[in-house]
């Protein structure tokens, strides 16, 4: 037991020495270079994209990374399990650029979708745009705002080469618990398939939906930062278990 005990201190001490040695290291690649590198890890216990299930509600880990420059442009990569058909892991590449204008943040890129062991047509692009703001409101609580925000995104060829192109729109908002740590989200959106055939990627029913989260976040437990999602797709009707709730934890450093 003792030395049980002996090994885990040890490797806590170690892993708290590298730690701020990687962090010291980052800052000083960034004061040098304007360069900034961040990672992220995340848990859910239910992987769910634009109103779809990716998990087949089971959990589903995650992994990122990003690199920022002060300029504004930016790349970055993650991954994460899914269940969804025959896909057992999806992996994204992602570059874009983020800049103010007066008091509204655009974000405007390009997203690969990569499904490892897939054929190519499986994987797909997608363009997208995003713009969003804070909004004081101080007649409600001091320091107390609202964040609204519009994303676009348009994929030539949505999930294989000989499919058709796909329009996604959400738009959403967040707003702090005054007093607390808490916050409230709400995101509604829309996923719409062009397909002139009639039986698109899910069938025909479902060439169009629409689907909205509530996420309430708890910040940071236990140093991971919380939030409880119940999530509906009341347009999907392909599959069953398009609607219910899900657990995120997630750390950035």
């Amino acid at each position: 037991m003792k030395k049980y005990l002996y090994l885990t201190a040890s490797f806590i001490i170690s892993s708290n020495i590298a730690y701020a040695a990687d962090a010291i290291t980052r800052e000083s690649i960034e004061k040098a270079t304007g360069v900034s590198i961040g990672y992220n890890t995340s848990w859910s216990s239910h992987y769910v994209w634009r109103g779809e299930s990716q998990s087949s509600k089971d959990m589903s880990p995650a992994i990122g990374v990003d690199l920022g420059h002060s300029s504004g442009f930016y790349l970055g990569a993650w991954t994460g399990s899914i269940t969804n058909g025959t896909h057992g892991a999806e992996f994204d590449v992602y570059a874009g650029y983020a800049f103010d204008l007066g008091p509204l943040s655009f974000d405007i890129g390009d997203l690969y979708y990569l499904y490892p062991g897939e054929s190519n047509e499986v994987q797909f692009n997608e363009y997208y745009f995003s713009v969003g703001t804070e909004i004081p409101l101080s007649m409600v609580a001091d320091d107390f705002s609202v964040s609204p925000y519009v994303y676009l995104a348009y994929a030539p060829k949505w999930f294989g080469a000989n499919t058709p192109d796909a329009l996604y729109t959400e738009a959403g908002i967040e707003a702090p618990i005054p007093g607390t740590n808490f916050s409230v989200a709400y995101t509604y959106g829309n996923i719409d398939i062009d397909d002139l055939e009639g039986d698109g990627e899910k069938g025909a029913d479902v060439d169009s939906w629409d689907y909205y989260y509530i996420t309430v976040g708890f910040g940071e437990l236990l140093g991971l930062d919380t939030s409880v999602t119940y999530h509906n797709a009341p347009g999907y009707s392909a599959d069953a278990g398009q609607d219910g709730f899900f657990v995120s934890l997630g750390h950035e450093w």
